[in-house]
């Protein structure tokens, strides 16, 4: 699981000398979805290359960037705007994902998330109390929950679901996330 990744990679960090953040190791195990293998080869990526672009600490962001994820609070606007009917909104903030190096299904997949997280929020409340969640996003959270009927929450899973599966296999998936 991602927990025993993250500090199994941890660990890796921590002998090899190498600053990396927390939240970082957290993307790499999650990108490594259950493989070993493929999270050693982040880890080393993320380790040698970025690494060894400056000083310091290998932070989130540039994790981010590496692995071509969007920006969280990005993705709330993302969902926030297309949940609103805001299509124009929705569109330039998939477009400012994908100026930022964002892969156009991990922008999909990311907004499945949200749209996860604000269901769980809806349902019970008090898992916006979790310390482990950045504060941004419990309040953003609770209001946008708040304000949601579960039906509109419902069918956003069902059209984000069926649009990664077809911005997966599209011949280009920046058109077909812009579809979706």
């Amino acid at each position: 699981d991602e927990e025993t990744l993250k500090n199994h990679f941890r660990g890796i960090a921590d002998r090899e000398n190498a600053h990396i953040a927390d939240a970082a190791l957290s993307l790499i195990a999650r990108a490594a979805d259950g493989s070993v293998r493929d999270g050693l080869s982040l880890l080393d990526q993320a380790i040698s290359h970025i690494g060894s672009a400056g000083e310091g600490e290998v932070d989130e962001g540039r994790v981010r960037a590496m692995l071509g994820l969007a920006d969280r609070t990005m993705t709330f606007d993302l969902v926030e705007a297309a949940l609103k009917g805001d299509a124009v909104g929705a569109l330039a903030v998939l477009a400012q994902q994908h100026r930022s190096g964002a892969d156009a299904a991990q922008s999909i997949e990311d907004a499945l998330g949200v749209v996860h997280w604000l269901t769980r929020v809806k349902l019970a409340p008090e898992v916006a109390d979790d310390p482990a969640v950045p504060e941004i996003e419990r309040r953003r959270g609770r209001a946008m929950a708040g304000a949601l009927a579960m039906a509109a929450l419902a069918r956003a899973w069902q059209i984000l679901l069926k649009g990664l599966a077809e911005t997966r296999s599209a011949p280009n998936a920046a058109d077909a996330a812009e579809m979706v």
